[in-house]
């Protein structure tokens, strides 16, 4: 009986684990209109964008090609049989959604100065 809550719990965070990670993030307001950080300042996030790209990619590349792109393929599989081959574009579609956009978090998307591409990026 022990088993079950850690079972409930792992379903819950494979479940809820891609929605939190492909949501939209974008800089705040806020934030664009205060200067640059100069000095130690700038160092120091430079440092903490680096540390937190690391651990990003740690954590969502080995969930995206493990379990997202092999989840999204089966699904595409699954369409295109369920439906004897007529909604190939649907299925072509599940598989470009769960495969693409970015598997590594790079300094630059922790800073906001670039784009993640989650899945379903065109």
């Amino acid at each position: 009986m022990r088993r079950e809550p850690r079972m409930r719990t792992l379903l819950m965070i494979l479940v809820l684990l891609p929605v939190l990670l492909s949501a939209p993030v974008s800089p705040a307001r806020a934030e664009e209109a205060a200067p640059p950080p100069s000095g130690d300042d700038a160092t120091g996030r430079k440092i903490v964008a680096g540390v937190g790209s690391v651990l990003g990619s740690v954590v969502y590349a080995p969930f995206k090609a493990l379990v997202l792109c092999p989840g999204m393929a089966l699904a595409a599989g699954v369409t295109y049989a369920a439906t004897l081959g007529k909604a190939k574009e649907d299925a072509d579609y599940l598989a470009r959604v769960g495969c693409t956009g970015t598997y590594l978090i790079t300094p630059g998307m922790v800073q906001g100065k670039e784009e993640f591409q989650g899945s379903g990026v065109r």
